[in-house]
């Protein structure tokens, strides 16, 4: 019976805490996009070169420079920190870490490679060398504060719908089920690495994925335990 029960969640594996991990580096290198474009915009080029750097920097992949920084100064951070990406008990606590680890000079290494990679005069280059506290501080903090705040609403909405779909396991209500199963796997696929959140939602996205192999919303301990083993 376990055996067939684990091939039916098997899909479910892919919400892996490891896999989670990627998403503060694609998130932060995004953050360190969308900083360095707009803080871009708030300086004053000479010679109408404003638009010949926009066009340059959207020729860069950013957001892959800020995430190599980003991954970089996560290790730091947990290595100081003595915990691992597995431990995670709340956002402010994975931003802590990238913090702990100096993202600020990652990132500011990283805007130096940006640059140096934009075909545009010299001049140019000097006038975002120079804005690079503007970028860093001003914009990319208010980045993170952004992110950080999505991410917090993103876990309030997993346990929110977490607790909705076991009120309609407890109801019998499969069009609820239907309903909140797919808000709560995009949501679980894009939270950051916080086990206790992501084992609920996983756990909940198993008992979904048994209900609708069974037929029924009823399942036995075994079953519900091993929802939660898969998680």
């Amino acid at each position: 019976m376990a055996g067939t029960l684990e091939l039916t969640l098997n899909s479910a594996k892919e919400l892996s805490l490891d896999n989670q991990t990627k998403n503060i580096i694609t998130n932060i290198g995004d953050a360190f996009s969308n900083a360095v474009k707009k803080g871009s915009e708030m300086l004053n080029f000479p010679d109408n070169l404003g638009e010949s750097v926009k066009l340059g920097l959207d020729k860069i992949d950013l957001s892959e420079i800020g995430g190599k920084a980003a991954e970089s100064a996560l290790k730091v951070g947990l290595s100081k920190l003595g915990i691992n990406s597995n431990t995670f008990t709340s956002v402010k606590q994975i931003f802590e870490a990238v913090k702990e680890g100096d993202l600020k000079k990652g990132l500011s290494s990283g805007l130096n490679v940006a640059i140096n990679l934009l075909k545009v005069p010299q001049v140019a280059k000097t006038v975002l060398k120079e804005g690079k506290e503007l970028i860093l501080d001003q914009v990319m903090g208010d980045e993170l504060k952004n992110l950080m705040k999505k991410q917090q609403n993103t876990v309030s909405r997993i346990n929110n719908k977490c607790q909705q779909m076991e009120e309609a396991f407890k109801n019998n209500d499969t069009k609820t089920l239907d309903r909140v199963y797919k808000t709560l796997k995009k949501d679980v696929e894009a939270v950051m690495p916080i086990k206790d959140v992501i084992d609920r939602g996983a756990s909940m996205l198993n008992r979904y994925e048994l209900y609708k192999n069974k037929g029924g919303t009823e399942l036995t301990a075994e079953e519900l335990e091993l929802c939660k083993k898969l998680s």
